[in-house]
């Protein structure tokens, strides 16, 4: 049995338990990645007792209070305390409230400094937010995207540092938080805010998990209400400019990138990291499941944004020719080269196996939207993301099955195609009104 635990310290990371009147020669345990040195002694229960002793001093009718502990090097050491009490039992229950107090002070501050000692703070440290949530980041980063990683980066220098990043964590509370989310909502979109309030509520949910925190500090405190997603469409007309200009000018690789998603409503990602395996000319299916993902000034090849992004996407016979032309036009030129021509090649990259960047397909249809001064639906030049709204626009005024929609998109569930793309355009909204003349005239248009 144990007989007395009289302290338990964390020093350089590592949690030593002192014990008083010990005979036997400690032993070493690993608890959760803590080396916990403990010594088995016959006696009486187990106590966990940092002030192995609490004493009264009394001298000229005053009273004062004596704690005894062992430190973090096994030495004595007392701590004393001048009592208001001016009676013996009075003092002496002064005594018991103040030791309790200490105590759970004590205790507060070891549990802190384990969870400090796991993440790889000295225990003395006064760890902030900004310091926190930076090291809880860079425990994400081996699992998580490139891209990911340095997104979380940017939310917390430019959201979360300015104004809550010197705050210690432990003083953090709803109130700091709720005061944050509206003094940052005044600069920042809520869409950003919601991303910056969901890091630092992750990091939050770890802290009490680890028992640095007791309560997660964003608990009750809500995003600034977005609006809803007003896409920048293509109208009916600029589809048909667009569809011309293809027909017209030639199939070059970064025009046929503009096709793919004027066609299928990829994302520019998903279409440079398209290869030939995964394209099905025959039954018109593209199998996404490699994407180009940036970080910094390197682009790099990556699995879809989600679970939900892998995934099918069906194509019909005017796209099937085109990608026809490509694959002959690859499969030409890597003999020319002497070169094997394989599945492993991107469909928009080169011979030697390389893939074209998305900026480079950017930077593309923006020169051609310029030329051709498109607008979008929403008045400004649309950009080639825009592309993949005006399909999924332009599928939803068709009266596409809006599953099948959302599934082609790589969305989480149809509700958000519907939140998005919904009535999007103005022939939409005139069939409404128009629908709803007839119904409320009796059938008369």
């Amino acid at each position: 049995m144990f007989k007395e635990i009289k302290s338990v310290a964390i020093v350089a990371g590592k949690t030593r338990v002192m014990c008083h009147n010990v005979q036997r020669r400690p032993k070493q345990y690993t608890l959760f990645g803590l080396r916990l040195v403990y010594v088995l002694v016959y006696g009486a229960r187990m106590e966990y007792t940092h002030y192995i002793a609490a004493n009264l001093e009394s001298r000229g009718g005053k009273y004062r209070a004596a704690l005894k502990y062992i430190d973090e090097d096994g030495a004595r050491r007392k701590t004393t305390k001048a009592l208001k009490a001016t009676g013996k039992r009075a003092a002496q229950k002064e005594l018991e409230q103040w030791r309790e107090e200490m105590e759970a002070d004590w205790g507060q501050r070891q549990r802190e400094g384990a969870a400090l000692a796991v993440l790889g703070f000295e225990p003395e440290t006064v760890l902030t937010v900004a310091a926190y949530v930076r090291r809880y980041i860079d425990g994400k980063r081996p699992s998580i995207d490139p891209s990911t990683f340095n997104e979380y980066g940017r939310l917390l220098d430019n959201i979360i540092s300015p104004l809550l990043g010197e705050v210690a964590l432990s003083d953090l509370n709803p109130d700091m938080v709720r005061a944050w989310v509206a003094k940052m909502g005044e600069t920042y979109a809520p869409g950003t805010m919601k991303k910056a309030l969901t890091l630092l509520r992750s990091a939050c949910n770890q802290a009490v998990d680890t028992d640095l925190l007791g309560k997660d500090p964003t608990r009750g405190v809500k995003p600034p209400k977005a609006g809803r997603p007003r896409p920048n469409s293509l109208t009916a007309e600029g589809v048909r400019t667009v569809r011309e200009v293809l027909r017209v000018a030639g199939m070059t690789p970064a025009m046929l990138g503009v096709k793919i998603a004027l066609y299928t409503g990829m994302r520019e990602g998903e279409i440079c990291g398209l290869r030939w395996a995964n394209v099905d000319t025959d039954s018109g299916v593209l199998k996404v499941e490699d994407s180009i993902g940036r970080d910094g000034t390197r682009f790099y090849a990556k699995d879809p944004k989600n679970d939900g992004s892998a995934r099918a996407v069906y194509f019909g016979s005017e796209l099937a020719a085109d990608l026809v032309a490509r694959r002959e036009e690859m499969e030409a030129a890597c003999r020319a080269a002497g070169v094997p021509f394989t599945g492993a090649l991107y469909v928009l990259g080169d011979i030697r196996g390389g893939f074209m960047r998305p900026n480079t397909i950017w930077q593309r249809w923006r020169n051609l939207a310029e030329a051709l001064e498109l607008k979008g639906t929403r008045g400004t030049r649309p950009t080639f993301h825009d592309l993949r709204h005006t399909f999924a626009t332009m599928a939803v005024a068709a009266h596409v099955d809006i599953k099948a929609i959302s599934a082609s998109m790589g969305h989480s569930n149809a509700a958000m195609t519907l939140n998005i793309y919904a009535d999007a355009t103005a022939e939409g909204k005139q069939r409404a009104a128009q629908t709803m003349q007839t119904v409320l005239s009796g059938g008369e248009a």
